[in-house]
């Protein structure tokens, strides 16, 4: 589709849904060259808004403010928000149907995710919040070079998009320039087939996860593929998301692509945070979202590195105030080349995805696993542990709402994505400890970390 006419096609699809998206991106090209003083005067109204919102529409933050003695006149800055208790998963999950305002305006409704922590959590969102989302994510794209309707290639998975492709959604893709490649299970057959699509196809960017595409340029060099013929059929950029990205990972892409790779930042219930610009400063979205860092064991604010908390100024539905993240970050108000106003971040602290390997010499990614836990009703967390090829374990912490059959439910599942006949053990755990750096690990498998070390992709 020319990008032209697949640019307005997606705008329509907006405007349909209630989403002023391309409202909100040409606001954000605007304030992103604001002073200073500019922007925190639109922060502070912002959040003015989302205090008195929060206040007078749910009732979990009207008898929180009431208990700790807080009016809505009394939060005008950041810095009178640590007023605020911090708020963590647990209370978002259990406190949910008191957070929401349902009448907010269009399409509120409740959306699942695991997320990198890989703790099933359910929160409302609503066409203004995805709005702001989508803008943001444009805005991103758009300083890196890739404008919407030019053709991306969506190099990961989800339950929607790997188990529904049916006609109209493949028809509706092929009109914004939209495409999708399941990086949630590779082999070499898998991998060849998908680079051969996207020689034909043509993507000007491919966006996904750091993890899958280590994996594919290691798996491609094996099989004497190159990749970096992709950059003479249009491929200008690769875009990562959702896992750390290390400089030695970034270094390895980009070489074997021939084309810059760039990093964003989000949580799906906080929203998108950061996005890196062309020179390779991350950016924060500071016109959506306040951002704060804590000492992760006393809780004290800090002026350096800290647990990243968030304030969501754009999500008034669902309002969501001090959120504990659980990554590790450093913010900076340095002013970048690029002339942008907007404050940086810089990532330090885990988000890592690995692997299991199959008896079949099939890599699932880690994430593969985790939709599990969208599937079936009660689990909270998830953990898969592969000690040896051929056997998998997977944990699981539940509640009142697991069902009598679920361990074969997971089990069926888990097979279903390995396609394979690996020995599945699923076991019932009272809690799932995170690692070192305070976020869970979705898959631990010695088998791919020994395998990775040696390159063996068989």
């Amino acid at each position: 589709m020319i990008p032209f006419i697949a640019r307005n096609i997606f705008r329509f699809q907006e405007t349909l849904l209630g989403r002023p998206s391309f409202q909100i991106l040409h606001e954000l090209n605007k304030s992103q060259w604001w002073s200073r003083d500019q922007l925190e005067k639109l922060r502070s109204d912002r959040l003015n808004v989302l205090i008195h919102t929060a206040y007078s529409h749910t009732p979990y933050w009207k008898a929180l403010m009431d208990s700790h003695k807080i009016t809505p006149a009394d939060i005008r800055t950041v810095k009178d928000l640590q007023q605020f208790p911090l708020l963590n998963k647990d209370t978002l999950r259990e406190k949910r149907e008191q957070m929401v305002w349902k009448e907010e305006g269009k399409r509120v409704q409740l959306v699942r995710t695991s997320g990198s922590t890989n703790e099933a959590l359910e929160f409302y969102t609503s066409s203004s919040r995805e709005a702001h989302i989508n803008a943001a994510r444009m805005r991103g794209h758009e300083w890196v070079g890739v404008r919407r309707g030019e053709k991306e290639m969506y190099y990961w998975g989800s339950p929607v998009e790997l188990s529904k492709q049916d006609k109209i959604k493949r028809f509706r893709d092929f009109l914004i320039n939209d495409g999708l490649s399941n990086g949630f299970e590779l082999n070499k057959d898998r991998v060849q087939e998908y680079v051969s699509h996207w020689m034909a196809w043509k993507p000007k960017c491919l966006f996904g996860y750091p993890s899958t595409f280590v994996l594919t340029v290691s798996m491609c060099r094996d099989m004497g593929i190159d990749i970096g013929a992709l950059k003479d059929r249009g491929l200008e950029v690769i875009i990562t998301t959702s896992e750390l990205l290390s400089d030695v990972d970034r270094n390895l892409i980009s070489k074997a692509f021939g084309v810059p790779v760039y990093d964003s930042y989000g949580l799906r219930e906080g929203g998108l945070m950061g996005h890196e610009c062309d020179r390779g400063t991350m950016h924060c979205m500071d016109e959506q979202i306040i951002f704060e860092t804590v000492d992760p064991e006393t809780l004290e604010p800090t002026a350096c590195e800290g647990e990243l908390v968030v304030t969501n100024l754009v999500g008034r539905a669902f309002p969501i105030i001090r959120y504990r993240t659980g990554d590790i970050v450093t913010l900076s108000q340095k002013k970048c080349a690029c002339g942008r106003q907007l404050s940086s971040i810089k990532i330090s602290g885990g988000r890592a995805v690995e692997f299991i390997v199959t008896q079949t010499g099939k890599w699932v990614v880690g994430y593969s696993f985790i939709y599990i836990a969208r599937m079936v009703k009660g689990i909270v967390k998830f953990q898969v542990v592969q000690e040896k090829l051929g056997e998998i374990q997977i944990r699981i912490a539940v509640d009142a709402r697991f069902p009598e059959n679920g361990k074969n439910q997971v089990r069926e599942l888990a097979r279903q994505r390995l396609n394979s006949d690996d020995k599945i053990l699923v076991e019932i755990v009272n809690d799932i400890d995170p690692a070192p750096s305070g976020k869970y690990r979705p898959v631990i498998s010695k088998v791919a970390e020994q395998l990775y070390k040696e390159r063996s992709f068989s």
